[in-house]
């Protein structure tokens, strides 16, 4: 309704939709690359932002400038208000910032649309707009008062954006045999990915799997000539994943992911491990109230040896507070030490670091924009 009052017409270009509870964000930044190894234009949306909210609107890889953002606003602002009378539904932070992004792309001309799906499903903000193709990247335990309790209902719930007539693309993993028999109930064509040969061997699972996923819904739109082993490669070296298994190079160096599911904090625990080899590493852990912190940190009692921990609350009125997440924690069998202070995390992290102990934090992407923002600062 906002964008048809703003008369912001649909984008021209192909649109490719991304829905799924972990690799989303990933898997439309990895697209973004490929295109951009291309010199094709495109647009994209991700969310949640770590550190500032213009990292929600990319053109052609570049943050969208605040300036830019103001503009938009001020072009849906009287249609906002019109909404917001009693008998309309107002929208939504996420509605408008979908709404902000089809404008801005418009105004940016002819260009390959990325839209990451926000929970997910047919009534999902992103579903404004048409799909080229349609892709479904792991799903996890997350947001399960919304989505449902189990794999399997999240699965049903997020492949309901599946579109007839159109391709389907589905990461390999738990959920992906029945998203593939909505995908077909729905009059869609479905392909379950796994992995591509043409992608090079630095590229390791996690990412493996969400560049391949990206790259096949890519390929999917009609006309689109494969990407060749060069162009993957030049790819690969311009894709930066903030706060994504990352290691920030400090001094001293940290290795920083935004997991809080079971899976992501399982293929963090695989890095983790390989990270620290054997030698007992540390990890700072801060988790959100809403997530499922006993079964989502089972991954990081089977390291071995196991680490040095500390939990602190994450600076969000969301937080889980760190003594009761030090509980979770030592109810798996690891000793963990409760910080009082955030800051204090950051400067038992760079006291470890410092001294050559691996070093990590994880748990939430709230934590990890937090981090982000502060490593490396002197500490008062």
């Amino acid at each position: 309704a906002l964008l048809d009052r703003a008369g912001v017409p649909t984008p021209s270009g192909p649109v490719v939709q991304v829905a799924g509870t972990k690799g989303k964000g990933s898997t439309v930044l990895w697209m973004e690359s490929l295109l951009r190894a291309r010199a094709q234009p495109c647009a994209a949306t991700i969310s949640p932002h770590l550190e500032s909210i213009t990292e929600r609107i990319r053109i052609d890889g570049i943050e969208l400038p605040e300036a830019e953002i103001i503009d938009g606003l001020r072009l849906l602002h009287p249609h906002l208000i019109d909404l917001k009378q009693p008998d309309s539904d107002a929208p939504t932070f996420f509605d408008l910032w979908i709404a902000l992004f089809i404008e801005r792309a418009h105004q940016a001309g002819n260009r390959w649309i990325l839209l990451e799906v926000g929970l997910g499903g047919p009534l999902d903000s992103t579903c404004a707009i048409g799909h080229d193709v349609g892709v479904l990247t792991t799903v996890d335990l997350d947001h399960q008062a919304i989505l449902g309790e189990s794999i399997q209902e999240i699965t049903r719930e997020k492949s309901r954006i599946a579109t007839a007539g159109k391709p389907f693309i589905i990461a390999e993993g738990t959920h992906s045999d029945l998203a593939a028999e909505i995908a077909v109930s729905h009059g869609a064509i479905p392909e379950v990915i796994s992995d591509d040969d043409r992608l090079p061997p630095s590229v390791l699972f996690p990412q493996r799997l969400n560049a391949a996923v990206g790259l096949t819904a890519l390929e999917s739109v009609a006309g689109v000539k494969p990407w060749t082993v060069d162009e993957i490669q030049t790819a690969t070296e311009l894709i930066e994943l903030p706060g994504r298994l990352e290691l920030l190079s400090g001094p001293p160096p940290l290795l920083l992911d935004g997991a809080h599911t079971p899976l992501s904090l399982a293929a963090f625990a695989g890095c983790f491990q390989s990270y620290c080899g054997s030698v007992p590493g540390a990890l700072l852990l801060g988790m959100l109230q809403d997530k499922d912190a006993i079964s989502s940190l089972a991954p990081v009692a089977k390291l071995i040896p196991p680490p040095s921990i500390v939990s602190i609350t994450v600076p969000s009125p969301r937080g889980l507070p760190a003594a009761q997440l030090a509980n979770i924690i030592e109810s798996l069998g690891i000793r963990c030490q409760p910080l009082d202070e955030p800051q204090q995390g950051l400067a038992w992290m760079m006291q470890k670091a410092a001294a050559g102990v691996p070093t990590a934090a994880t748990g939430s992407t709230l934590l990890a924009g937090w981090i982000r923002r502060h490593w490396g600062e002197p500490l008062h």
